[in-house]
């Protein structure tokens, strides 16, 4: 498993920073044909005190990793964490 911590706003995986993005920016980058990749790893969810899985994407050209977020104009801008159903 991987180190996660949150330092203030910054999310760190195994000591660096995370980028955010959207599921609306994932469909951009589908629609430009900008190459990524996606992979899951497990985290406690704050709410709930269960292990859940969020979803990380690597972007073609991106330094760091992107994490999975809700658009904070429609949600609450919060890490999107699924139960494992549906996760292969």
């Amino acid at each position: 498993m991987y180190e996660v911590f949150n330092v203030g706003k910054t999310i760190l995986l195994d000591g660096k920073p995370l980028s955010l993005v959207t599921p609306a920016g994932v469909e951009g980058w589908i629609e430009k044909g900008i190459p990524h990749s996606y992979r899951y790893d497990q985290v406690r969810d704050p709410l709930d005190g269960q292990m859940k899985y969020r979803c990380l994407y690597d972007k073609e050209g991106a330094e760091v990793p992107f994490v999975l977020v809700n658009d904070s104009d429609d949600g609450d801008g919060r890490v999107i964490l699924f139960d494992g159903a549906g996760i292969a």
